[in-house]
């Protein structure tokens, strides 16, 4: 294999032969932008390991840049609007400020990895560590990027593959305890979106489902009353977006009890009362709306929700953790943890398991408990 460096103007550059393509044709390739010979040298002597190893296998000209917006214009149309507002951040704020205009002979395993080490000391804003799994999530973006390189034939093998994964850290969510979540229910109750705060405690729907909940999805007649979960309104970036559930357990039908079936009735006599003042003729759609009878902006049922826990004068949690504890009020209530990942739309009991051992670990004891008294009664 023919190769050789050398200088122009201020930089230096490598060349090398790679094999003859299919139609037998001599192909060479060169790289240039080094700043030292050495720098040159070793990045050459990775092209050749990578050629020998079969790795080499894209365009000379294509970036990490290139790959990450074509493989985002490609998966546009197949994902939701939040998920690529989300690829779209972490590609833009983490990966391309860092290995955006390296070609792709470049990024290496090591470089990844190095990379990693990078964000996790110092890759937040105003230079602050990111925890592992926000690390871990970056990851995820990379890999896929890759790996979409490799199915269109511009790598052999993904070097992401190769690299430690960052450990995912969540701390531990905040939860109210059975005390805590009665005082919030009982403050909320009062309020113009009792029933909503009502909901997210007891049917554990999510922020976005709270906001894109309509009342052709509600049958308060029905016996037992019924809650289907078919639409959401989430933000992607700064737009709100309306769609339907991200998973098939996503979509999924609740059964309703009877303070829930109370709430939600005093409060669609209020919404269409309220309707009835505006005189403007817009029907009642949405189950929760604001003053005007638009539906929520879903960063404002956030501020409520803290405006009510101040009220309170409980800990603020967020949206997403009210669902937790609604999942662990459930739980701690004796529902079977089953039924209690379907009306939370997990997509399998393993991670409700999972997610909630901690208050799994008591019914433990006490299942093991009562097991001993049945087969071993007090004489």
């Amino acid at each position: 294999m023919a190769e050789n460096v050398g200088k122009r103007g201020s930089g230096w550059y490598y060349r090398f032969d790679l094999p003859t393509g299919p139609d037998g044709k001599r192909r060479q390739r060169r790289v240039s932008g080094f700043r030292t010979e050495r720098d040159a040298r070793n990045a050459l002597a990775e092209a050749t390991v990578a050629v020998s190893q079969q790795r080499l296998r894209y365009a000379p000209t294509v970036t990490f840049e290139d790959l990450a917006r074509e493989w985002l214009s490609v998966i546009g149309s197949d994902r939701k609007a939040t998920t690529i507002a989300n690829y779209e951040m972490l590609v833009d704020a983490y990966l391309i400020p860092r290995i955006g205009s390296l070609r792709l002979d470049r990024l290496t395993a090591p470089r990844i990895q190095h990379l990693y080490v990078e964000l996790r000391a110092s890759g937040g804003r105003d230079a602050r560590p990111l925890s592992g799994t926000h690390v871990r999530n970056i990851h995820r973006v990379l890999h896929n990027v890759l790996a979409y390189a490799c199915r269109m034939g511009y790598l052999a093998l993904n070097p992401a593959d190769a690299v430690e994964r960052p450990r995912d850290d969540t701390a531990e969510r905040t939860i109210y305890s059975p005390e805590q979540t009665r005082r919030f229910l009982e403050v909320a109750k009062g309020g113009r979106l009792g029933a909503l705060w009502y909901l997210a405690i007891s049917a554990g729907l999510r922020r976005a489902e709270l906001a894109g909940l309509q009342w052709q999805d509600v049958d308060l007649e029905a016996t037992p009353a019924q809650l289907w979960v078919r639409a959401s309104r989430s933000l992607a970036g700064s737009r709100v977006v309306e769609s339907g559930p991200k998973t098939k357990a996503g979509r999924r039908m609740l059964v309703l009890d009877e303070r829930a079936v109370g709430a939600l009735t005093d409060h669609r006599e209020r919404m269409e009362a309220e309707a009835d003042l505006r005189a403007d003729g817009r029907p009642v759609g949405y189950v929760f709306v604001d003053e005007v009878g638009e539906p929520f902006h879903p960063a404002r049922l956030t501020r409520m929700l803290h405006g009510l826990q101040r009220k309170a004068g409980l800990p603020e949690i967020t949206l997403h953790d009210l669902r937790h504890t609604s999942a662990t009020i459930a739980l701690l209530a004796g529902v079977h943890p089953k039924v209690v990942a379907e009306r939370h739309g997990h997509a399998s009991t393993q991670i409700t398991l999972d997610r909630y051992s901690h208050v799994l670990q008591p019914m433990q004891v006490a299942a093991a408990a009562s097991i001993g008294e049945f087969l071993n009664p007090i004489p």
